[in-house]
C-alpha cells in the first residue's frame, strides 16, 4: 500500500472504532500486521531491472525508462518488473508513475506476463527467473538450516485477556 492508503484505512477505522464505542460502549483495539521490511521501493525494482537488461542486451545500455520504443526485448523486462512489483503489493498507478507510462499499460504487462507464464513462454520464464534471482541476490534469502531458539515467554497480552474475560461474561 502506498501512504496515501494508509492514511485513508487509518482513518477509517478510527472512525469506525469511535461509532462503535459510541454505540456499544465498548472499545476497541484493532491489531494489524506488522508488514515486511524487505520490500523493495520502485526504484530499486527499476534499478535491478536495467542491470539484468544491460546483462542480457549491452546494446540498452544508455535506455532507461523514459526511453520510448517498441523493441520487445527491452519492453519484456519492464513488463516483468511491473508484474512483480504488483505481486509485492505496489498499485498500478504507483508503478506507472514510477516507469512514466500509465496505469493502463502496467494493466497490459501484468495481463502479458500472466499470459506468457500460463503458457509456459520460454522468453518470460527467463526474464522472470532472472530478475527474481537479482530481487532476491538485493533482498537476501534466509538459509532453512539457521538454528532457532523457541521463544518461551508467556505471549498473553492484557487486552486480550480482557477481551476473552468480557466475551466468556456475555
Amino acid at each position: 500500500m502506498i501512504d496515501n492508503q494508509k492514511i485513508k484505512q487509518k482513518a477509517q477505522i478510527e472512525r469506525f472504532k469511535k461509532k462503535f464505542y459510541r454505540e456499544h460502549d465498548i472499545k476497541l483495539y484493532v491489531l494489524t500486521p506488522v508488514t515486511s521490511k524487505s520490500t523493495l521501493t520502485l526504484a530499486i525494482y527499476k534499478e535491478l531491472t536495467l542491470h539484468t537488461i544491460v546483462e542480457d542486451h549491452p546494446k540498452y545500455k544508455d535506455y532507461d525508462f523514459m526511453t520510448r520504443t517498441r523493441e520487445r526485448d527491452f519492453i519484456m523486462y519492464i513488463q516483468v518488473m511491473s508484474f512483480l512489483a504488483f505481486n509485492d503489493g505496489y498499485s498500478k498507478t504507483a508503478i506507472g508513475k514510477a516507469i512514466s507510462r500509465g496505469h493502463a499499460t502496467i494493466i497490459n504487462s501484468c495481463k502479458t506476463v500472466s499470459n506468457g507464464i500460463e503458457t509456459k513462454d520460454k522468453t518470460f520464464c527467463k526474464i522472470l527467473e532472472k530478475l527474481q534471482k537479482k530481487i532476491d541476490g538485493y533482498v537476501g534469502i534466509i538459509t532453512k538450516d539457521i538454528k532457532r531458539k523457541d521463544d518461551t515467554k508467556s505471549s498473553s497480552d492484557p487486552i486480550w485477556d480482557q477481551a476473552r474475560r468480557f466475551i466468556n461474561q456475555h
